[in-house]
């Protein structure tokens, strides 16, 4: 299922159920179908829409199979606007069941009905976003309260491809045609990603930019992109490729000349999209409220919001640069993340 988070739990999924003591049950929506490359992952495909009237099916789920701990990812794309994500913290502690949370986002107040049906249960709490607690709104904090709540890094969703440079140079030329430097973005392609800054930040006479990523044909904003793509100056130099599957995109990452994320909204750790491009050594431009200039070690260059001409003058600096190796960086990070979860799980059940 085509969701960042989504890719998320599948990963976790996947390392967690390499530990032969730890059994994963994955609740999830009828299209969640796809297969596992850990057997011991059994699934319950089973929502049909996220709404109160399912809340049955998840009960005889859970009654059933009886986990020892009932772990909810919020948000996905999945659940869409359905309440029966809110309900289900409240289902699985009145089933005697230890509950944990992993909150991926911030919550605005129009959120705070929803967010106390979720918040007075007793539970887990973990977040992707460094300072969470800082950046939630002063008069949410109260969600947090009696929470275990701890803070664990995300990783890359895409698996690190490994080419040597014939392949990349064959690859590249596929994609370059006529033009010297490949300017990727990938991911849902949504305003607050601001893939229209590509046609500013990038240069025609230069680049051929590829898009590879979700987006909705019939809405305003892909009109947008393909009014920007179709301007004289950019004509047959911009490929939008839809979604790819993983292998594709990481094989797309390890040829670039520039990964672009030019994020409204700021970048930060908490984005897989980063750790994606930075796993298959590409050069980073994306944004930052918190960091700025050139991270060498990772090969990440964090502009200003919005700052065009700051995110110009990188692309000219580094555009071509790869990361060197790092012990740190090239690890299975999602091992780790794996034993952070089952350190809490078990202070949970002790």
């Amino acid at each position: 299922m085509r969701c960042g988070v989504g890719d998320y739990s599948q990963n976790l999924a996947e390392a967690l159920a390499v530990d032969h003591e730890v059994h994963v049950g994955v609740l999830t929506s009828i299209s969640g179908t796809g297969k596992n490359k850990a057997d011991r992952i059994e699934m319950f495909p089973i929502i049909k829409k996220w709404g109160l009237a399912e809340a049955l099916k998840v009960i005889k789920v859970i009654r059933h199979w009886s986990p020892d701990i009932v772990h909810i990812q919020y948000p996905t794309q999945g659940y869409g606007n359905g309440l029966l994500p809110w309900a289900l913290p409240m289902i699985s502690f009145l089933m005697r069941k230890k509950v944990v949370q992993t909150w991926h986002e911030g919550y605005s107040r129009r959120n705070a009905p929803k967010l106390f049906l979720k918040s007075i249960v007793p539970s887990g709490l973990i977040f992707v976003r460094p300072q969470y607690e800082t950046n939630l709104h002063p008069h949410l904090r109260w969600a947090l309260w009696k929470k275990k709540a701890i803070f664990i890094s995300n990783a890359s969703a895409i698996p690190r491809v490994e080419l040597d440079e014939q392949m990349k140079d064959v690859i590249k030329r596929q994609y370059l045609k006529k033009q010297k430097r490949l300017i990727v973005f990938f991911g849902f392609v949504y305003p607050n990603k601001g893939v229209e800054l590509l046609f500013e930040i990038a240069d025609p006479a230069l680049d051929q930019i590829v898009i590879a990523g979700e987006i909705d044909e019939n809405g305003k904003y892909f009109h947008e992109i393909m009014r920007l793509a179709s301007a004289e100056a950019w004509l047959g130099k911009v490929a939008i490729t839809g979604f790819l599957p993983v292998a594709d995109i990481a094989t797309l990452l390890a040829v670039a000349d520039a990964v672009i994320l030019p994020f409204r909204t700021g970048g930060g750790e908490w984005n897989t999209s980063i750790h994606g491009a930075v796993l298959n050594g590409a050069f980073v431009i994306t944004t930052s409220l918190t960091q700025s200039g050139y991270d060498k070690r990772r090969n990440v260059y964090f502009a200003k919001v919005d700052d065009i001409q700051e995110m110009r003058l990188a692309l000219s600096a580094y555009a071509g640069r790869r990361r060197e190796y790092d012990a740190d960086i090239d690890v299975d990070e999602w091992r780790k993340i794996a034993k952070q979860h089952c350190s809490l799980y078990e202070s949970l059940l002790s």
